[in-house]
């Protein structure tokens, strides 16, 4: 399911311009997020149970690079409003894509932006999955756990 899922997210990214050259995968035991800024995203069952949490890690580097190619032409900054704006409308329809595939009678919250220099966050404690995007400036990373 993992693979079909980078597939999918691969296929929004390059819809937004964005170059991927690589996909990798990985799973760890906890749902740990180390970047400057992370857009959570949390998934719910239609009673509003929680299902999982995916979570989209971005580096300055990606973030910049990101919005180069979403806003060409334009210096935009990771956390000014505009900038943060277009990094969780990303996170969101990359997380909307990849939704039917994960669980069809689920929704989403709403993204939620946290962010700060060395910050350190436990999403979850449920077996994490990544897709690690590579691309021409540095790589974004998404990360799922499911409960």
């Amino acid at each position: 399911m993992i693979d079909e899922l980078a597939n999918i997210a691969k296929q929004v990214l390059v819809s937004m311009n964005v170059q991927v050259s690589g996909v990798r995968l990985s799973k760890d035991s906890l749902h740990l997020v180390n970047s400057p800024l992370c857009v959570v995203i949390g998934l719910v069952n239609k009673k509003g149970e929680e299902k999982g949490i995916f979570g989209f890690e971005f580096s300055e580097a990606f973030a910049k690079y990101a919005l180069n190619c979403l806003m060409p032409g334009y210096n935009v900054d990771m956390l000014s409003e505009i900038g943060l704006s277009a990094l969780l409308e990303l996170a969101n329809m990359t997380c909307g894509n990849m939704l039917t595939r994960i669980s069809p009678d689920a929704v989403t919250t709403p993204p939620t932006a946290v962010f700060g220099k060395n910050a350190k966050m436990l999403l979850n404690t449920a077996p994490c999955y990544r897709m690690i995007f590579d691309t021409p400036s540095s790589s974004l990373v998404v990360s799922l756990s499911v409960t």
